[in-house]
């Protein structure tokens, strides 16, 4: 099961943009972690606490999630402890 869509609003490529001069291995690493993480998460069911939801926001939809574990591989060594936070809307429809 794959998504529909996969929307970046203009501000996140504008970050990525310039995070991608630092961290070269970025778009394959967010790549993976759309296929891997978002397709268990939401899809599969599957809860590997590597995403959680935001509570408290005062509003319930979208539902907003931050990614616990999201690894970079261009930085060696650290794992899921990147420093790159995600943070992103789930439309279920």
């Amino acid at each position: 099961m794959t998504f529909r869509d996969v929307i970046k609003l203009p501000e996140f490529e504008k970050d990525l943009k310039r995070l991608r001069k630092k961290y070269k291995s970025l778009d394959d690493d967010l790549r993976i972690f759309i296929k891997a993480q978002l397709v268990l998460y939401h899809k599969e069911g599957i809860d590997n606490r590597g995403i959680v939801r935001i509570p408290g926001l005062g509003f319930e939809y979208p539902k907003l999630y931050k990614a616990r574990k999201f690894a970079c591989r261009y930085l060696k060594g650290r794992g899921s402890q990147t420093g790159i936070r995600v943070i992103y809307a789930y439309f279920d429809k």
